[in-house]
């Protein structure tokens, strides 16, 4: 009688151990076809396609952000003073120019003074220059002395930084030292930023940020941004500061990240629309503050870099 008892028991136990199985099996699948969260995908994962591999399988959509040379340009004279351009090519009369004296509040265009350009630089009062290239695709450079209504050159680019204009040869520099320099090897460059008259950095498409302080003739690899899609500088405390604008799983749009040797620091992130922005974004970083174009948009920030609003 106590065996036959024991063995009821053991069918009771099992029996219910199974139903236990199917119950928590149910809750299971119920829990894994339940909604997400809010906040559960707080972060659009980036993969980011290199411009220096071309064979690489083109991934969804939605998670891909191709690095390529930028083909619109910003930059900053100080806080109210920007031009910006797209950079166009030798073939036609596609290069535009625009510029802005408040803040980004109203842009003007202007007429671009050459065919293609690779470099526009605002300077003190309404002076300015580009480097640009006609029709026979050769650099010069154009001067303004009007906020850039008027335009006197070409003349021969002597002590300048810049791409090539044109888009014909996306590997090499001009420097003051040379004018076929070619920092980044068999990698296109992506971006220039001139840091003084004998110093500048740029951004290839592997994400390197390779350094010359020579005037170009000799260069060498500071670090590597995944991600990075623009590159600027301005002079903090008395020294070269880098910054980027770079894609990353951890903002949803632009963030900008302070470059250093050691590590790459954010310190705001853009959230917008990348949309038909590859090639499309462009940073300007000044003392009052920093500049960028983001495929149509425009932002601006204080010296902090720390806020960014969107302009006209």
């Amino acid at each position: 009688m106590i065996r036959w008892m024991s063995e009821r028991a053991l069918g009771r136990l099992a029996f219910g151990g199974l139903l236990a199985l199917i119950v928590a099996d149910v809750l299971l699948v119920a829990l894994a076809l339940r909604p997400a969260a809010a906040d559960a995908a707080a972060a659009v994962p980036v993969r980011v396609v290199s411009a220096s591999s071309p064979s690489t399988p083109a991934p969804t959509p939605t998670n891909t952000f191709k690095v390529a040379p930028v083909r619109e340009l910003i930059a900053a004279a100080d806080g109210k003073r920007a031009w910006r351009a797209t950079v166009g090519n030798c073939r036609d009369e596609s290069a535009t120019l625009s510029v802005t004296d408040d803040g980004g509040r109203t842009w003007t265009a202007r007429v671009a003074p050459a065919r293609a350009l690779a470099r526009v630089q605002p300077l003190a009062g309404q002076r300015g220059f580009v480097i640009g290239a006609g029709v026979a695709c050769s650099a010069g450079e154009y001067d303004t002395k009007n906020g850039a209504q008027s335009w006197t050159g070409p003349k021969n680019i002597d002590g300048g930084w810049s791409r090539v204009p044109g888009g014909r040869q996306p590997l090499v520099v001009i420097t003051p030292g040379r004018q076929d320099a070619r920092p980044c090897g068999a990698t296109p460059v992506i971006d220039l930023a001139r840091v003084s008259a004998t110093r500048a950095v740029v951004l290839c498409g592997d994400g390197r940020v390779v350094g010359s302080t020579d005037g170009g003739s000799r260069w060498s690899t500071t670090t590597t941004v995944n991600g990075a899609l623009s590159v600027s500088a301005r002079t903090e405390d008395g020294t070269p500061t880098l910054y980027v604008a770079r894609v990353s799983d951890e903002c949803r749009g632009i963030d900008v990240a302070k470059v250093s040797a050691d590590a790459s620091v954010s310190v705001a992130c853009i959230n917008t629309s990348l949309q038909n922005a590859e090639g499309r974004v462009s940073l300007s970083i000044v003392a009052a503050g920093g500049w960028m174009a983001i495929g149509d948009a425009r932002w601006r920030s204080a010296a902090d870099l720390g806020k960014w609003s969107a302009t006209a």
